[in-house]
C-alpha cells in the first residue's frame, strides 16, 4: 500500500502547503461557496490537508479520509470520519447530505469500476436535490503529465465523467471546462493568490491555462 502521507510530505514544500491555503480560501469564497448552501451539510470526501472544509461556510461539515493527521488539520466544528472514500455507505444514511465534494480523488482510486461504486454511494446518501461536486484533471487536457503523479491509477475526462454522472442518475447542472491549471505545484500567474481572483472571472484564460474541470450534479 503507497503511504499517502509520506507521498504528499515529499511532493510540497513548506511554501506550497502555505500558498495551497490561501489559494483555497480564495477558491472557496470567489467560486465554490455558490453551490453550497451555509445551512446545510456538506461531505469532503479525501479531505487531505482540509484547504476546503476548513474554508468552506456550512452548517454542517464533515471531512473524510484515511489519514490520521486529519484531525490536526481541521478546524474547530468540522466533523471527522477517518476511513476509506470506498466506505462512504457506511458512514452515512441514504439521503442524509445536502452537498459532496471531492477535489483530485477519483483519479487516485484502484479502478473505474472503484469511481462507478463511489458515484452510486454519493448519489444514494445525498439528498433529492442534493449536490455532488467535483473539480477534476482531465487527462485528454493535461496529457502524459497526468502520469507525473505516482499515486494516479484512473485516466478520467470530463466526458467520460459526464456520462457517467448521468448514467448514475444525476442532472448536471453546472461545469466549468476546462476551469484550473493541473496542479498548484506550478508558479505561473493563475497560481499565486492575487491572480487567481482575476483568473475566476476572466472565462478565456482557463483555455490557455485549464487542465482540470469543474462539474456540479444534482440528485
Amino acid at each position: 500500500m503507497i503511504d499517502v502521507k509520506k507521498l504528499y510530505d515529499t511532493r510540497f514544500t513548506s511554501f506550497e502547503r502555505i500558498r495551497k491555503i490561501e489559494l483555497w480560501r480564495i477558491l472557496c469564497r470567489r467560486f465554490l461557496q455558490q453551490y453550497i448552501n451555509r445551512n446545510g451539510s456538506i461531505v469532503d470526501l479525501g479531505a487531505g490537508n482540509c484547504e476546503f472544509i476548513n474554508n468552506i461556510e456550512c452548517r454542517v461539515k464533515y471531512a473524510v479520509d484515511i489519514n490520521d493527521d486529519l484531525k490536526k488539520k481541521v478546524k474547530k466544528g468540522v466533523r471527522v470520519k477517518i476511513a476509506p472514500v470506498k466506505k462512504l455507505k457506511n458512514l452515512f444514511p441514504h439521503n442524509s447530505v445536502d452537498a459532496i465534494f471531492m477535489s483530485n480523488l477519483l483519479e487516485h482510486l484502484d479502478s473505474k469500476e472503484d469511481v462507478f461504486r463511489l458515484l452510486n454511494e454519493s448519489f444514494a446518501v445525498l439528498k433529492k436535490g442534493g449536490r455532488l461536486l467535483i473539480m477534476q484533471p482531465d487527462i485528454a487536457l493535461v496529457g502524459d503529465s497526468y502520469w507525473d503523479f505516482f499515486d494516479h491509477k484512473v485516466p478520467i475526462t470530463f466526458a467520460s465523467l459526464s456520462e457517467v454522472l448521468v448514467t448514475v442518475g444525476f442532472k448536471l447542472r453546472s461545469y466549468r471546462y476546462p476551469f484550473l491549471p493541473y496542479s498548484t505545484k506550478v508558479k505561473y500567474l493563475p497560481l499565486w493568490p492575487p491572480f487567481l481572483k482575476i483568473y475566476l472571472y476572466l472565462r478565456p484564460l482557463h483555455y490557455f491555462f485549464g487542465k482540470q474541470f469543474f462539474i456540479c450534479a444534482e440528485k
